[in-house]
């Protein structure tokens, strides 16, 4: 049976392996990583297929731009995307940001290129670490991937279930986004911030910083949220050195953005989903009665 599956998702990701930036496992706090890797084309493609799961978030780009993001609990799934309209002849760059509520977390990645063959990019030595957030093709500090978990099926992620979405997030916002400035974050008397949007809008949350440091998130929709409540369920903003955007990778209604943390943020974002992409769009899990909603990121949730 083992040899029956590893032959199945063989044909999906190749040689792509499970990477990751530590083990050390002892101290448990929120861990952060950039994979960068360049593909070089003779020509533009007509097609090609991302296959990305990441623990327990991701945000994959595409020459610059965010194409692919999910989270991957309950269960681990394999997203597929089709990037072939963001690369390009020539040198393409692929960066995966990946983040975890423990130091435990892992990449798992392929590309499939219409015209050049199946996994011709894949998760492994391809992947430069990067520890300072850069979408070049190349710095000075790159390395190789410090932790290599091995080939699927590798516990806690067995064989990640294959889960297609018909539209990249640069494809499902198809709207101009709503931006809050520095003036529009109101501080909160017991610690906080609070950024009040125009209007309640289903969409991704981009949240802007001037430099590193701890900081969680929360939102609210239409009704009223007290902010000592929303602070117990916040999310950990993990984020790479010099990382300034940070993408929540999951649509949702919202009225009200609550950074906690040492970190104050200087703006925030929040790119719009129509209503006929909001079922389908990056980051939206089906289930039998509706999407699934995300869990609070903790140490005490492991993977289902």
């Amino acid at each position: 049976m083992h040899a029956f599956w590893e032959r199945e998702l063989s044909h999906l990701t190749g040689a792509a392996r499970w990477i990751w930036v530590t083990d050390e496992l002892d101290e448990v706090h929120p861990q952060a990583a950039l994979f960068v890797a360049s593909l070089h084309l003779d020509a533009p493609p007509r097609g090609a297929l991302l296959k990305v799961c990441g623990d327990r978030e991701y945000v994959v780009y595409v020459n610059g731009t965010a194409a692919a993001c999910g989270w991957s609990r309950p269960g681990f799934r394999l997203d597929l995307f089709d990037v072939g309209h963001l690369l390009r002849q020539g040198d393409n760059v692929i960066a995966a940001e990946v983040r975890s509520p423990t130091p435990v977390g892992g990449l798992l990645l392929a590309l499939d290129v219409d015209g050049v063959g199946r996994n011709v990019l894949v998760s492994g030595p391809a992947f430069a670490a990067r520890p300072r957030f850069s979408l070049a093709a190349h710095e000075p500090f790159d390395a190789r991937a410090p932790v290599d978990w091995g080939r699927p099926p590798h516990f806690p992620w067995g064989y990640p279930k294959p889960l297609s979405h018909p539209r990249t997030l640069d494809e499902a916002v198809v709207e101009e986004p709503v931006r809050m400035g520095a003036g529009a974050i109101r501080a909160l008397p017991n610690g906080g911030w609070e950024i009040p949007l125009p209007r309640p809008v289903f969409g991704y949350l981009w949240l802007e910083f001037a430099g590193d440091g701890a900081a969680f998130a929360a939102t609210a929709g239409g009704t009223a949220n007290e902010p000592w409540a929303l602070r117990e369920g916040a999310q950990p903003v993990a984020r790479v050195r010099g990382q300034r955007r940070w993408l929540d990778p999951e649509p949702r209604l919202i009225a009200r953005i609550y950074v906690f943390g040492v970190q104050r943020p200087t703006g925030a974002e929040v790119w719009p989903v129509t209503e006929e992409f909001s079922s389908t769009a990056p980051g939206v899990v089906p289930g039998s009665f509706g999407p699934v909603p995300r869990t609070r990121w903790t140490t005490r949730t492991p993977p289902e």
